[in-house]
């Protein structure tokens, strides 16, 4: 495993994940997200790219958190020559929110990058975070 920064790629795609006009695009998640892609929520809630897709036209009565949301702590870890672990953590910007840690694996398939896992969990408050 390499510990380093990667294609830039990753963390472009995985910003337009939290955007409004990507993330309710469903060319752009058939494109990004992978078949088997499998995501478990912050609320607990397991997704795969079929119920997410699914869940699109209620989604968009939603606001979309780019404007709520700051990601910080970026990194990245190689795990194979194709296969990049992506973390980071969203900080909401209103005051009563709470953080979340999330972690994507990302895999490129015929020169594209596809997300195939993506896990939120609630964090604990910084102070008590390590590195």
């Amino acid at each position: 495993m390499s510990d380093t920064v990667t294609d830039p790629k990753i963390v472009e795609l995985e910003l337009a994940l939290l955007r409004a006009p990507t993330r309710y695009d469903p060319d752009f998640l058939e494109t990004v997200l992978d078949d088997g892609m499998i995501e478990f929520g912050k609320s607990g809630n397991k997704y795969g790219k079929r119920s997410i897709l699914a869940a699109l036209p209620a989604s968009k009565a939603e606001p979309a958190p780019d404007d709520e949301l700051e990601m910080t702590d970026v990194r990245t870890v190689q795990l194979a020559p194709e296969v990049v672990l992506l973390t980071y953590r969203l900080r909401p910007k209103k005051e009563k929110a709470i953080p979340s840690l999330r972690s994507s694996i990302w895999k490129r398939t015929d020169g594209h990058w596809r997300l195939v896992f993506h896990q939120g969990t609630r964090a604990a408050s910084e102070e008590t975070n390590g590195p």
